[in-house]
């Protein structure tokens, strides 16, 4: 098949109704694999574009898919079932994606659905609450999108689509490396181990060798064998695209996971300490008030999609809305390519009514 570059358009859908999750998933997609997250592909060849859209169906109990949801995408939906109040889930998602838009300039969009002759009377106070609450944040100017009807969902996809223009993925022209961030592994009989995942950096060719990385022990080694994009075989994929990669070598699905990395050969390199500027989220408060480093607490920074315990060893105590400079010390392997490390800090006890996202932290290079 020729080589073409396709408009990827990569969605988190997040919102207290599963049901109205699933409805704007299905707008999108088709639905796919799921696991701890529900993914939706569709293929619009008209149009030229794909969409494959993600919503995390064991948040708000675990928090990890919701935070690797956040991580996978670049457009975040919250959506607002308005047979539901506003809770402290809809400002956990707000949080989150408010530091997803800091730190990596994601775009965002507000939908309120459920709306019937009982609850219609809620929404003119739904969307000014709403407005208020992005008011504070960096989702300001946030547009509030209203569905109705079947072909107010028809509206959305090319609401979405509008996004296009405004680059969906930032394409570095000077990142000269492969990346592929896993989200699935299995096994196909007479093919071997089949990894589903997305081109985070640079493009990948079949027969190109990568390797395996985000374990304790020396990375492995592995070819691509085959390429495919919706059911469709190819020779190459690029940045955005969501791929799935038959590999060829010595390497299992047990042995793979979304701790795990692909990318170019002796690109990533393995740390466990380092100095970073942390920010404490102004709605989080710490046991003991601050964060003070020293005291053993442990927290859980994401990297990529691997969520990694760590501890704060080194450095001022920092307040709630405010930053600092502090040494993170982690329990296993992360992996950089020597920029700096950048990621949300966050607890992952389960959900109890209470904000569990702590922060950010961006590393600090010597």
């Amino acid at each position: 098949m020729s080589e073409v570059k396709e408009a990827n358009f990569i969605v988190g859908i997040f919102g207290e109704s599963e049901s109205q999750n699933n409805l704007i998933g299905q707008t999108l997609g088709s639905p796919g694999t799921r696991s701890d997250i529900q993914f939706y592909n569709r293929l619009d060849i008209k149009r030229n574009q794909v969409f494959c859209a993600l919503t995390p169906i064991e948040y708000p109990e675990k928090i990890k898919p919701f935070l690797q949801t956040l991580a996978m995408t670049n457009i975040h939906i919250l959506v607002i079932d308005l047979n539901y109040d506003l809770t402290a889930i809809t400002g956990e998602i707000l949080v989150g994606m408010d530091l997803h838009h800091q730190l990596y300039q994601t775009h965002s969009l507000v939908v309120i659905t459920g709306i019937n002759e009982k609850n219609e009377w809620k929404l003119a106070n739904t969307v000014k609450k709403i407005n208020l609450i992005l008011n504070t944040s960096s989702l300001r100017g946030t547009e509030t999108f209203i569905v109705r009807s079947k072909e107010d969902l028809e509206l959305l996809k090319d609401k979405i689509s509008d996004f296009n223009d405004i680059v969906l993925i930032a394409q570095d022209s000077s990142i000269k490396y492969s990346k592929i961030v896993i989200d699935h592994v299995f096994p196909v009989k007479g093919i071997g181990t089949v990894i589903l995942g997305i081109v985070n950096k640079g493009e990948i060719h079949a027969g190109q060798m990568l390797e395996l990385t985000g374990n304790e022990s020396v990375g492995k080694k592995v070819i691509i064998r085959s390429i495919q994009k919706h059911d469709r075989n190819f020779k190459e994929a690029f940045i955005g695209d969501r791929v799935g990669i038959a590999l060829k070598g010595n390497i299992s699905p047990s042995e793979i996971n979304r701790d795990h990395i692909l990318a170019t050969q002796g690109i990533l390199k393995p740390t466990k300490e380092f100095k970073a500027q942390v920010f404490l989220n102004k709605y989080y408060t710490p046991k003991e008030g601050k964060l003070i480093p020293g005291l053993g607490v442990q927290y859980y920074a994401i990297v990529d999609l691997k969520i990694s315990p760590f501890k704060f060893t080194e450095g001022k105590e920092i307040s709630p809305g405010e930053s600092g400079t502090m040494t993170m010390k982690f329990d296993k392997n992360i992996y950089s390519d020597g920029t700096p490390i950048t990621g949300i800090i966050t607890e992952l006890n389960r959900f109890n009514n209470k904000l569990r996202i702590v922060g950010y932290y961006t590393q600090i290079l010597n």
